[in-house]
Protein backbone atom coordinates (compact mmCIF):
# COMPACT_ATOMS: atom_id res chain seq x y z
CA UNK A 1 0.00 0.00 0.00
CA UNK A 2 1.28 3.35 -0.30
CA UNK A 3 1.92 5.83 1.81
CA UNK A 4 -0.82 8.12 3.16
CA UNK A 5 -0.18 11.08 5.72
CA UNK A 6 -3.77 10.93 6.38
CA UNK A 7 -4.59 7.21 7.24
CA UNK A 8 -4.33 6.24 11.19
CA UNK A 9 -2.16 3.42 9.08
CA UNK A 10 0.39 5.99 8.12
CA UNK A 11 4.13 3.99 7.93
CA UNK A 12 6.25 6.67 10.43
CA UNK A 13 9.67 7.18 8.80
CA UNK A 14 12.64 8.13 10.34
CA UNK A 15 15.84 8.98 7.69
CA UNK A 16 19.41 8.40 7.98
CA UNK A 17 20.60 10.68 5.35
CA UNK A 18 25.05 12.19 4.68
CA UNK A 19 24.23 14.72 1.87
CA UNK A 20 22.50 17.86 1.72
CA UNK A 21 20.03 16.57 -1.33
CA UNK A 22 19.26 13.82 0.97
CA UNK A 23 18.38 15.85 3.97
CA UNK A 24 16.13 17.70 2.01
CA UNK A 25 13.69 15.33 0.58
CA UNK A 26 13.63 13.17 3.85
CA UNK A 27 12.47 16.27 5.38
CA UNK A 28 9.54 16.62 3.03
CA UNK A 29 9.08 12.55 3.68
CA UNK A 30 8.96 12.94 7.40
CA UNK A 31 6.62 16.38 7.77
CA UNK A 32 3.82 14.84 5.13
CA UNK A 33 3.54 11.35 7.03
CA UNK A 34 3.63 13.64 10.16
CA UNK A 35 7.12 13.34 12.13
CA UNK A 36 9.17 15.88 13.17
CA UNK A 37 13.09 17.04 12.65
CA UNK A 38 13.43 14.75 15.35
CA UNK A 39 12.78 11.78 12.92
CA UNK A 40 16.41 13.26 10.89
CA UNK A 41 19.60 11.95 11.64
CA UNK A 42 22.87 11.63 9.99
CA UNK A 43 24.97 8.50 9.40
CA UNK A 44 23.27 7.20 6.19
CA UNK A 45 22.64 3.21 5.36
CA UNK A 46 25.81 2.59 7.35
CA UNK A 47 25.06 4.30 10.78
CA UNK A 48 21.14 3.21 10.51
CA UNK A 49 22.32 -0.27 10.59
CA UNK A 50 24.39 0.26 13.42
CA UNK A 51 21.79 1.94 15.56
CA UNK A 52 18.84 -0.19 14.72
CA UNK A 53 20.22 -3.93 14.89
CA UNK A 54 18.64 -4.79 17.76
CA UNK A 55 15.14 -3.10 17.23
CA UNK A 56 13.06 -1.36 15.03
CA UNK A 57 12.92 2.74 15.67
CA UNK A 58 10.08 2.74 12.77
CA UNK A 59 8.39 1.14 10.01
CA UNK A 60 10.26 2.65 7.38
CA UNK A 61 13.67 3.83 7.80
CA UNK A 62 14.74 6.14 4.41
CA UNK A 63 18.25 5.95 4.28
CA UNK A 64 21.22 7.08 1.66
CA UNK A 65 23.79 4.89 0.54
CA UNK A 66 26.36 7.53 0.56
CA UNK A 67 30.48 6.46 -0.75
CA UNK A 68 30.20 2.47 1.60
CA UNK A 69 30.60 -0.37 -1.44
CA UNK A 70 27.24 -2.04 -2.65
CA UNK A 71 28.00 -4.77 -1.33
CA UNK A 72 28.67 -3.28 2.69
CA UNK A 73 25.19 -1.10 1.61
CA UNK A 74 23.24 -4.97 1.18
CA UNK A 75 25.10 -6.27 4.33
CA UNK A 76 23.37 -2.96 5.87
CA UNK A 77 20.19 -3.51 4.58
CA UNK A 78 19.88 -7.27 5.34
CA UNK A 79 20.41 -6.28 8.96
CA UNK A 80 18.30 -3.38 8.88
CA UNK A 81 15.16 -6.16 7.81
CA UNK A 82 16.06 -8.68 10.43
CA UNK A 83 14.42 -5.88 13.14
CA UNK A 84 11.19 -5.80 10.82
CA UNK A 85 11.49 -2.72 9.17
CA UNK A 86 11.34 -1.43 5.51
CA UNK A 87 14.16 -0.08 4.40
CA UNK A 88 13.83 3.22 1.19
CA UNK A 89 17.77 3.28 -0.09
CA UNK A 90 18.17 6.23 -2.10
CA UNK A 91 21.99 7.22 -3.51
CA UNK A 92 24.07 8.27 -6.63
CA UNK A 93 24.58 5.05 -8.42
CA UNK A 94 22.70 4.62 -11.57
CA UNK A 95 23.60 1.16 -12.76
CA UNK A 96 21.20 -1.55 -12.95
CA UNK A 97 23.44 -4.03 -10.52
CA UNK A 98 23.03 -1.74 -7.67
CA UNK A 99 18.93 -1.60 -8.01
CA UNK A 100 19.11 -5.55 -8.20
CA UNK A 101 21.32 -5.85 -5.01
CA UNK A 102 19.68 -3.32 -2.59
CA UNK A 103 16.53 -5.16 -3.91
CA UNK A 104 17.61 -8.82 -3.51
CA UNK A 105 19.06 -8.14 -0.02
CA UNK A 106 15.26 -6.97 1.24
CA UNK A 107 15.34 -3.34 -0.04
CA UNK A 108 11.58 -2.24 -0.48
CA UNK A 109 12.89 0.59 -2.86
CA UNK A 110 16.02 2.22 -4.57
CA UNK A 111 15.44 5.48 -6.02
CA UNK A 112 18.33 7.55 -7.32
CA UNK A 113 18.84 11.32 -7.25
CA UNK A 114 16.77 13.51 -7.93
CA UNK A 115 13.90 11.89 -6.14
CA UNK A 116 11.28 13.49 -4.90
CA UNK A 117 9.01 13.00 -1.61
CA UNK A 118 6.19 11.64 -3.96
CA UNK A 119 8.05 9.54 -5.39
CA UNK A 120 8.67 7.68 -1.53
CA UNK A 121 5.18 8.23 -0.71
CA UNK A 122 4.13 6.01 -3.53
CA UNK A 123 6.10 3.33 -2.71
CA UNK A 124 3.58 -0.15 -2.57
CA UNK A 125 4.71 -1.95 0.60
CA UNK A 126 3.56 -5.24 1.33
CA UNK A 127 0.74 -6.30 3.66
CA UNK A 128 1.49 -8.41 6.51
CA UNK A 129 0.68 -12.22 5.25
CA UNK A 130 -0.57 -14.46 7.87
CA UNK A 131 1.03 -17.67 7.33
CA UNK A 132 -1.77 -20.22 7.79
CA UNK A 133 -1.07 -23.01 10.63
CA UNK A 134 0.27 -26.36 8.35
CA UNK A 135 -2.72 -29.35 8.93
CA UNK A 136 -1.76 -30.97 12.03
CA UNK A 137 -0.55 -34.92 10.89
CA UNK A 138 -3.70 -37.05 10.60
CA UNK A 139 -3.85 -39.56 13.92
CA UNK A 140 -3.04 -42.96 12.78
CA UNK A 141 -4.92 -46.09 13.94
CA UNK A 142 -3.02 -49.07 15.80
CA UNK A 143 -1.93 -51.34 13.58
CA UNK A 144 -1.67 -54.95 14.22
CA UNK A 145 -0.41 -57.85 12.27
CA UNK A 146 -0.78 -61.31 12.20
CA UNK A 147 1.90 -63.68 11.03
CA UNK A 148 2.36 -67.14 11.72
CA UNK A 149 6.35 -69.31 11.94
CA UNK A 150 4.89 -71.63 10.03
CA UNK A 151 1.72 -72.96 7.79
CA UNK A 152 -1.56 -74.42 9.31
CA UNK A 153 -0.70 -72.83 12.57
CA UNK A 154 -3.97 -70.40 12.70
CA UNK A 155 -2.86 -67.11 11.46
CA UNK A 156 -5.36 -66.44 9.59
CA UNK A 157 -7.74 -67.69 11.88
CA UNK A 158 -6.72 -65.56 14.78
CA UNK A 159 -6.70 -63.03 12.60
CA UNK A 160 -10.05 -63.02 11.59
CA UNK A 161 -11.28 -63.30 14.90
CA UNK A 162 -9.12 -60.78 16.10
CA UNK A 163 -10.76 -58.06 13.58
CA UNK A 164 -14.22 -59.33 14.86
CA UNK A 165 -13.72 -59.11 18.46
CA UNK A 166 -12.16 -55.31 17.41
CA UNK A 167 -15.36 -54.82 15.55
CA UNK A 168 -17.52 -56.07 17.75
CA UNK A 169 -19.89 -54.03 19.59
CA UNK A 170 -19.68 -56.31 22.34
CA UNK A 171 -15.62 -56.52 22.47
CA UNK A 172 -13.44 -53.52 21.52
CA UNK A 173 -16.55 -52.05 19.09
CA UNK A 174 -14.27 -49.99 17.06
CA UNK A 175 -13.95 -49.49 13.23
CA UNK A 176 -11.98 -51.82 11.55
CA UNK A 177 -10.19 -52.93 8.56
CA UNK A 178 -9.55 -56.31 8.18
CA UNK A 179 -6.48 -56.52 5.39
CA UNK A 180 -5.48 -59.93 3.80
CA UNK A 181 -2.21 -58.68 2.84
CA UNK A 182 -1.66 -62.96 1.40
CA UNK A 183 -2.35 -62.05 -2.49
CA UNK A 184 -1.28 -65.18 -3.26
CA UNK A 185 -3.00 -68.04 -1.27
CA UNK A 186 -5.37 -65.45 1.09
CA UNK A 187 -8.45 -66.76 2.32
CA UNK A 188 -10.46 -64.36 4.35
CA UNK A 189 -13.35 -63.60 1.88
CA UNK A 190 -13.72 -67.13 1.01
CA UNK A 191 -13.96 -68.55 4.57
CA UNK A 192 -15.97 -65.58 5.50
CA UNK A 193 -18.42 -66.78 2.66
CA UNK A 194 -17.77 -63.33 1.47
CA UNK A 195 -17.24 -61.38 -2.22
CA UNK A 196 -13.45 -61.15 -3.01
CA UNK A 197 -12.47 -57.36 -3.46
CA UNK A 198 -10.58 -56.63 -6.66
CA UNK A 199 -10.77 -53.17 -5.32
CA UNK A 200 -7.32 -54.30 -3.33
CA UNK A 201 -5.51 -54.60 -6.31
CA UNK A 202 -6.71 -51.31 -7.67
CA UNK A 203 -5.73 -50.11 -4.53
CA UNK A 204 -2.58 -51.23 -4.05
CA UNK A 205 -1.33 -49.78 -7.99
CA UNK A 206 -2.84 -46.54 -7.27
CA UNK A 207 -2.80 -46.19 -3.19
CA UNK A 208 -2.34 -42.40 -3.44
CA UNK A 209 -6.39 -42.12 -5.20
CA UNK A 210 -7.47 -44.43 -2.43
CA UNK A 211 -9.85 -42.22 -0.07
CA UNK A 212 -13.17 -42.86 2.29
CA UNK A 213 -15.39 -43.13 -1.24
CA UNK A 214 -13.38 -45.45 -2.76
CA UNK A 215 -12.75 -47.67 0.11
CA UNK A 216 -16.57 -48.05 0.89
CA UNK A 217 -17.09 -48.52 -2.75
CA UNK A 218 -14.42 -51.28 -2.97
CA UNK A 219 -14.56 -52.96 0.23
CA UNK A 220 -16.55 -55.69 1.36
CA UNK A 221 -18.44 -54.32 4.74
CA UNK A 222 -18.92 -57.61 6.57
CA UNK A 223 -20.71 -55.17 9.25
CA UNK A 224 -20.85 -51.81 10.28
CA UNK A 225 -18.22 -51.93 12.03
CA UNK A 226 -15.52 -54.62 9.95
CA UNK A 227 -14.60 -53.97 6.38
CA UNK A 228 -12.39 -56.34 4.60
CA UNK A 229 -9.63 -56.14 1.72
CA UNK A 230 -9.13 -59.69 0.07
CA UNK A 231 -8.61 -60.96 -3.42
CA UNK A 232 -6.31 -63.69 -4.94
CA UNK A 233 -4.08 -62.98 -7.73
CA UNK A 234 -5.04 -64.31 -11.13
CA UNK A 235 -3.16 -65.90 -13.83
CA UNK A 236 -0.92 -63.66 -15.53
CA UNK A 237 -0.50 -60.90 -12.29
CA UNK A 238 2.20 -60.18 -10.43
CA UNK A 239 2.05 -60.16 -7.28
CA UNK A 240 5.60 -58.56 -6.03
CA UNK A 241 4.41 -55.42 -8.32
CA UNK A 242 1.01 -55.12 -6.32
CA UNK A 243 3.15 -55.49 -2.80
CA UNK A 244 4.92 -52.27 -3.66
CA UNK A 245 1.80 -49.96 -3.02
CA UNK A 246 1.23 -52.07 0.39
CA UNK A 247 2.81 -49.13 2.74
CA UNK A 248 0.88 -46.20 1.50
CA UNK A 249 -2.06 -48.49 1.78
CA UNK A 250 -1.45 -49.17 4.98
CA UNK A 251 -1.51 -45.41 5.61
CA UNK A 252 -5.09 -44.92 4.06
CA UNK A 253 -6.57 -47.56 5.85
CA UNK A 254 -4.84 -45.90 9.60
CA UNK A 255 -6.62 -42.89 8.79
CA UNK A 256 -9.64 -43.86 8.03
CA UNK A 257 -10.48 -46.95 10.35
CA UNK A 258 -10.58 -47.44 14.28
CA UNK A 259 -7.93 -49.87 14.09
CA UNK A 260 -6.48 -52.28 11.19
CA UNK A 261 -5.48 -55.92 11.66
CA UNK A 262 -3.72 -57.75 8.52
CA UNK A 263 -3.16 -61.16 8.17
CA UNK A 264 0.48 -60.97 7.01
CA UNK A 265 2.31 -63.70 5.16
CA UNK A 266 5.90 -64.04 6.81
CA UNK A 267 7.44 -63.90 3.03
CA UNK A 268 5.98 -60.38 1.99
CA UNK A 269 6.93 -59.57 5.20
CA UNK A 270 10.86 -60.52 4.85
CA UNK A 271 10.58 -59.15 1.06
CA UNK A 272 8.88 -56.10 2.19
CA UNK A 273 10.97 -54.74 4.92
CA UNK A 274 9.18 -51.17 5.24
CA UNK A 275 6.07 -52.72 5.86
CA UNK A 276 7.53 -53.02 9.52
CA UNK A 277 6.91 -48.88 9.54
CA UNK A 278 3.48 -49.05 9.57
CA UNK A 279 2.72 -52.04 12.31
CA UNK A 280 2.32 -51.02 15.97
CA UNK A 281 2.46 -54.65 16.86
CA UNK A 282 3.48 -58.13 14.91
CA UNK A 283 1.16 -61.27 16.75
CA UNK A 284 3.68 -64.00 16.01
CA UNK A 285 1.89 -67.15 15.56
CA UNK A 286 4.53 -69.76 16.95
CA UNK A 287 3.40 -74.08 17.47
CA UNK A 288 4.75 -75.63 20.34
CA UNK A 289 7.22 -77.91 17.61
CA UNK A 290 10.78 -77.46 16.88
CA UNK A 291 10.67 -76.50 13.28
CA UNK A 292 7.72 -73.81 14.01
CA UNK A 293 9.78 -72.33 17.24
CA UNK A 294 13.30 -72.91 14.69
CA UNK A 295 11.44 -70.76 12.20
CA UNK A 296 9.74 -68.36 14.91
CA UNK A 297 13.26 -67.75 16.40
CA UNK A 298 14.77 -66.75 12.76
CA UNK A 299 12.58 -65.02 11.57
CA UNK A 300 12.63 -62.37 15.42
CA UNK A 301 16.41 -62.46 14.31
CA UNK A 302 16.07 -60.91 11.39
CA UNK A 303 13.28 -58.61 12.33
CA UNK A 304 15.55 -57.11 15.09
CA UNK A 305 17.72 -56.04 12.25
CA UNK A 306 15.16 -55.05 9.85
CA UNK A 307 13.02 -53.54 12.34
CA UNK A 308 14.46 -53.27 15.84
CA UNK A 309 11.42 -51.04 16.87
CA UNK A 310 9.06 -53.44 16.00
CA UNK A 311 6.81 -54.94 19.13
CA UNK A 312 6.85 -58.51 18.41
CA UNK A 313 3.99 -60.57 20.72
CA UNK A 314 4.56 -64.37 20.42
CA UNK A 315 1.51 -66.34 20.68
CA UNK A 316 1.35 -70.30 21.12
CA UNK A 317 -0.83 -72.12 18.82
CA UNK A 318 -1.98 -75.37 20.15
CA UNK A 319 -4.37 -75.88 17.29
CA UNK A 320 -2.48 -79.05 15.52
CA UNK A 321 -0.43 -81.32 17.61
CA UNK A 322 3.36 -81.17 17.72
CA UNK A 323 6.45 -81.53 20.04
CA UNK A 324 4.23 -80.23 22.82
CA UNK A 325 6.78 -77.58 23.69
CA UNK A 326 6.15 -75.64 27.39
CA UNK A 327 5.15 -71.85 27.02
CA UNK A 328 8.15 -71.03 28.88
CA UNK A 329 10.46 -72.90 26.54
CA UNK A 330 8.87 -71.07 23.65
CA UNK A 331 9.47 -67.68 25.42
CA UNK A 332 13.14 -68.12 26.14
CA UNK A 333 13.58 -69.50 22.46
CA UNK A 334 12.10 -66.63 20.92
CA UNK A 335 13.48 -64.47 23.28
CA UNK A 336 9.85 -62.92 24.04
CA UNK A 337 7.15 -63.44 26.61
CA UNK A 338 4.48 -65.52 25.24
CA UNK A 339 1.02 -62.99 25.53
CA UNK A 340 -1.31 -65.71 24.82
CA UNK A 341 -1.89 -69.70 24.39
CA UNK A 342 -4.89 -70.76 21.68
CA UNK A 343 -6.28 -74.13 22.44
CA UNK A 344 -7.42 -76.47 21.02
CA UNK A 345 -11.43 -75.91 20.09
CA UNK A 346 -11.60 -78.75 17.18
CA UNK A 347 -15.38 -79.04 17.49
CA UNK A 348 -16.31 -75.37 17.79
CA UNK A 349 -13.68 -73.68 15.06
CA UNK A 350 -15.95 -77.01 12.92
CA UNK A 351 -19.23 -75.75 13.65
CA UNK A 352 -17.61 -71.49 12.59
CA UNK A 353 -15.98 -72.77 9.64
CA UNK A 354 -19.51 -74.93 8.41
CA UNK A 355 -21.27 -71.31 9.34
CA UNK A 356 -18.70 -69.36 7.97
CA UNK A 357 -18.58 -66.88 10.60
CA UNK A 358 -15.71 -66.23 13.44
CA UNK A 359 -15.61 -68.40 16.17
CA UNK A 360 -15.43 -65.80 18.69
CA UNK A 361 -18.70 -64.60 17.71
CA UNK A 362 -20.82 -68.28 18.44
CA UNK A 363 -18.54 -69.08 21.67
CA UNK A 364 -17.48 -65.45 22.83
CA UNK A 365 -16.73 -67.15 26.58
CA UNK A 366 -14.81 -69.72 25.05
CA UNK A 367 -11.04 -70.02 25.97
CA UNK A 368 -10.01 -69.43 22.56
CA UNK A 369 -12.21 -65.85 22.97
CA UNK A 370 -10.18 -65.20 25.79
CA UNK A 371 -7.64 -65.85 24.47
CA UNK A 372 -8.04 -63.26 21.75
CA UNK A 373 -9.03 -60.82 24.41
CA UNK A 374 -5.89 -60.59 25.96
CA UNK A 375 -4.14 -60.68 22.18
CA UNK A 376 -6.30 -57.72 21.85
CA UNK A 377 -5.35 -56.23 25.02
CA UNK A 378 -1.12 -57.03 24.65
CA UNK A 379 -1.25 -55.22 21.42
CA UNK A 380 -3.09 -52.03 22.50
CA UNK A 381 -0.59 -51.63 25.55
CA UNK A 382 2.70 -50.63 25.77
CA UNK A 383 5.65 -53.39 25.84
CA UNK A 384 6.86 -54.46 29.10
CA UNK A 385 10.72 -55.33 29.51
CA UNK A 386 11.29 -58.85 28.45
CA UNK A 387 12.39 -61.26 31.49
CA UNK A 388 15.90 -62.37 31.20
CA UNK A 389 16.24 -65.90 31.47
CA UNK A 390 18.25 -68.17 33.80
CA UNK A 391 19.08 -71.14 31.88
CA UNK A 392 18.97 -71.67 28.56
CA UNK A 393 15.93 -74.22 27.52
CA UNK A 394 15.87 -77.65 25.95
CA UNK A 395 14.97 -75.87 22.20
CA UNK A 396 17.61 -73.79 22.50
CA UNK A 397 20.51 -75.76 23.64
CA UNK A 398 19.05 -78.20 20.53
CA UNK A 399 19.01 -74.77 18.25
CA UNK A 400 22.15 -72.75 19.51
Amino acid sequence: MPFDASSQKTAQFVAYVCTDQGAAVARTVVERTGGDNAALHGGGLSGAARLCADTPVAQVLLTEIGSIPVDMACECVTEIRRTGADVIVLGEQTDINTYRALRKAGALEYFTFPVSADDILSVQRDEPVEVAAAPAAPTLSPSIAIVGSNGGVGASLLAQNLAFYASDPKGANTRTALLDADLMFGSQAIDLDRDETPGLFEALKAPDRVDNTFMGATMDHFSDHLSIYSHQIRVGQDARSYEAGMPRLFAALRTEFDAVVTDLPRNALMQNPDLAEHIDALVLVVPAGFSGVNAASRLVERLKVQAPALRILPVLSELRRDAALTRKDVATTVGHDVVATLPRSDAGLLRAHRAARPFVESQPRSPYATAVRAIWKAANTKAKPDSPAARPSLVKRIFG
